[in-house]
């Protein structure tokens, strides 16, 4: 009985989360068990204030009109935060999928503190008080995208927010009790996997590899239509592999990882590095003023046809194909999707070089056939990845 009532919960989720509503025919049609043995438990539900009806419509044929269901509207919206170390990003979305409105904060400076996860938990209450129509009380829960290691089942980080005082609560209940909803924490670049595979380009295949590629490297991956965690939930540190002995310090305190060759971090690094050594660039003026350089500052001078940035990113797209091809040949997958803040770059210049490295190095066999493509959600899929995850994991919870 139990295996029957996961299915048909599982397919209700699915069904919600793509039209928001269903009725017991396309359940029934979709699980194969019988209108009769839907009904039941759908009556179950509804005697739990889970499912409400949204009215009846017409069949399509003779006899009585057919029933659509909805989850209750006590559950409405989903709140999502990305919080990164130069801003934090809200968003709200309703139970179809649907962005209401999003907003990038720049004036909060991430510090590992109590008050500056005070000042988010604020901007987050009053980003949803400044939606209209909406407050608190609509919103579901919130899902909190976080940089590093989280470990997402027991609402933990590893890398930000490790405050003493609060050391023995996790991070999502601290957030929880200050927002006042639910909360689930998740890795940046999971969250953008699972909003790829729900929204994006990944929604028709089973086994997903994200690729995460902006100041630093992260791996997402789908297997059979699942996030995967591994043992303890820190999956996907791809950019920490030892690849090189280059001798340069990565910011996780080891040497040698493929962050420090392949990343935006090293991109900057090596623009700045050949500008000081003579060569000239469209940014050798910020450089040579002592200002550091951006991602920002990368994408504008490819955009520009900056032909020493546009070296240098194309050998990076080239070299991260060919650490790619070993997790094709490990894995496998139904396509690879590159996301993140370089992924913006125009595909010429750095999407061609990867899928160079990739067939370069990878067996033919395995990466003749396999899409290799931009993330469509763009700049959103942060934000649409946390939002989603608060709703999966809600409706989870709730049906």
């Amino acid at each position: 009985m139990r295996s029957t009532e996961t299915n048909i919960q599982n397919c209700i989720n699915e069904q919600i989360m793509l039209t928001g509503s269903f009725t017991l025919k396309e359940i029934a049609d979709k699980t194969g068990f019988t209108t009769t043995t839907i009904a039941k438990y759908v009556d179950g539900l509804m005697k739990e204030g889970r499912v409400e009806k949204q009215g009846k419509e017409d069949s399509g044929g003779r006899g009585r009109k057919t029933v659509r269901y909805g989850m209750s509207k006590s559950m409405t919206y989903f709140l999502g935060v990305n919080i990164r170390m130069d801003s934090v990003g809200f968003g709200l979305m309703d139970l179809t999928g649907k962005l209401v409105r999003s907003e990038l904060v720049k004036d909060i400076q991430i510090a590992n503190n109590y008050s500056t996860l005070e000042k988010i938990c604020e901007s987050a209450l009053e980003f949803i008080s400044g939606t209209e129509g909406v407050t608190i009380n609509d919103v579901t829960a919130a899902g909190v995208n976080l940089l590093g290691r989280v470990n997402s089942w027991e609402g933990t980080s590893a890398t930000m927010f490790n405050i003493e005082d609060t050391i023995h609560t996790p991070l999502a209940e601290l957030i929880s009790e200050k927002i006042g909803i639910p909360v689930y924490l998740e890795n940046e670049t999971r969250a953008m996997t699972y909003g790829e595979y729900i929204l994006g380009l990944g929604r028709k295949y089973r086994n997903v590899c994200f690729l995460n590629v902006g100041m630093g490297l992260g791996l997402g991956l789908i297997f059979n239509g699942e996030l995967y965690y591994g043992k303890n939930g820190y999956s996907g540190e791809f950019g920490h592999m030892h690849t090189y002995n280059n001798n340069i310090l990565c910011h996780c305190g080891k040497k040698g990882c493929l962050e420090t060759e392949v990343s935006g971090r090293a991109i900057i690094r090596k623009v700045t590095e050949r500008i000081r050594k003579g060569e000239q660039s469209i940014l050798s003026s910020k450089v040579r003023a002592g200002k550091d350089l951006t991602l920002e500052d990368i994408l504008s001078a490819v955009g520009k046809e900056d032909s020493l940035t546009m070296e240098i990113v194309g050998t990076v797209g080239k070299e991260l194909g060919r650490t790619l091809s070993g997790a094709i040949n490990l894995l496998n997958p139904d396509i690879i999707v590159i996301g993140g803040l370089l992924s913006q770059i125009d595909s010429f210049h750095f999407h061609h070089y990867i899928s160079l490295g990739i067939h370069q190095y990878a067996l033919k066999l395995l990466s003749k056939d396999i899409p290799i493509v931009k993330s469509s959600l763009g700049r959103n899929s942060t934000i649409l990845g946390a939002c989603l995850i608060a709703r999966e994991r809600s409706l989870k919870r709730f049906v």
